[in-house]
């Protein structure tokens, strides 16, 4: 199993480096399995989100390397849950994970500063 890191699969989805571009397709094309950490996948939405992508772009992206067999998502329930609250939501996703980190550990009541997040959650 081999671990990516974020600049991976940044890589890989931009193709804005060929050299990168092609270390990465070479590193994906291998006959294993992948793990991809949630903290990857904040990263990865916090760089596609920079570059200007739609909700709807980020939200396909992230759900491709969710659904790849070959690929083990680190806290895969919590992500799955706060993108799904990304995609019929407005708050970032950093947010959802951080609400979603907290319900997935006993923690129901939500409080932040953060005025669409709260309107969303109605806490």
């Amino acid at each position: 199993m081999i671990n990516i890191d974020t600049n991976i699969i940044v890589r890989l989805f931009l193709a804005d480096d060929e050299n990168q571009y092609k270390k990465a397709k070479d590193i994906f094309n291998q006959n294993c399995n992948f793990f991809i950490s949630s903290f990857v996948l904040l990263e990865f939405v916090w760089v596609l989100k920079t570059k200007k992508y739609s909700r709807k772009e980020i939200y396909n992206a992230v759900s491709t390397l969710i659904e790849l067999s070959n690929i083990t998502i680190g806290q895969k329930d919590l992500v799955v849950k706060a993108l799904y609250l990304y995609k019929k939501g407005n708050a970032d996703f950093s947010d959802y994970m951080i609400f979603e980190d907290g319900i997935c550990n006993g923690f129901t009541e939500f409080k932040t500063f953060d005025k669409t997040l709260s309107k969303e959650i109605k806490q």
